[in-house]
């Protein structure tokens, strides 16, 4: 499928797909099962999916669809970002990397495939199994974390309670220094500037 002239999709065998509008500021498709492909080289935000349980929204990129029977999806990001989001909640997942998705909850945290079996195992009982702030969950994922898994770690600060926040800061802060001008009483209390120019000096790592 051509998207205008801002890109191409591609679309498995056994998958539904509509289109759902198509104008100069807005290209949206609808992914309700099966698997697509799309390399999007127009400028952010003007190429949408929509699956039963989170918005695909390109911003410049390479990424693969997967939506299964019971809504769920998974994004494989292959080059730049794209943005899942629901409501108000919003994963920002890079080249290499990955996000799971479920109906009634919306995005999961990212996460790069190659993090160990213990680290994906603890993040999908955090995302999915009712309690972001699970205890031993975050204990596991910490304790399994790399220093390119600051891209998950990054996310989570503004998923789990106070208490966990604080360890999953100190972690992060073990693989790479908030910058001058960002403290950790600002991240603590989830100040938008100084997350953003964190997550610019974690982007190293990833």
């Amino acid at each position: 499928i051509n998207v205008a002239s801002i890109g191409q999709v591609e679309i498995d065998a056994n998958t539904r797909v509509r289109l759902l509008q198509t104008q100069p500021t807005e290209h949206r498709l609808e992914l309700a099962r099966g698997k697509m492909s799309a390399r999007i080289w127009a400028p952010p935000r003007l190429f949408f999916v929509d699956t039963p349980s989170a918005v695909a929204a390109d911003l410049g990129c390479a990424y693969t669809l997967e939506v299964d029977d019971t809504g769920a999806s998974l994004l494989r990001v292959t080059v730049g970002w794209v943005a899942l989001e629901l409501k108000d909640r919003e994963s920002m997942v890079p080249s290499g990397a990955a996000c799971q998705t479920r109906p009634g909850i919306g995005p999961g945290t990212p996460y790069f495939e190659d993090a160990s079996a213990e680290f994906r195992q603890a993040l999908t009982i955090i995302d999915f199994g009712g309690n972001p702030s699970d205890g031993a969950a975050i204990e596991a994922l910490l304790k399994n974390a790399r220093a390119r898994d600051t891209l998950t770690l990054w996310h989570l600060l503004e998923r789990v309670n106070a208490e966990e926040r604080m360890k999953v800061y100190d972690k992060i802060a073990t693989f790479v220094l908030p910058p001058e001008g960002v403290t950790r009483d600002g991240i603590l209390k989830l100040d938008p500037v100084m997350l953003e120019r964190w997550r610019d000096e974690l982007q190293s790592t990833w």
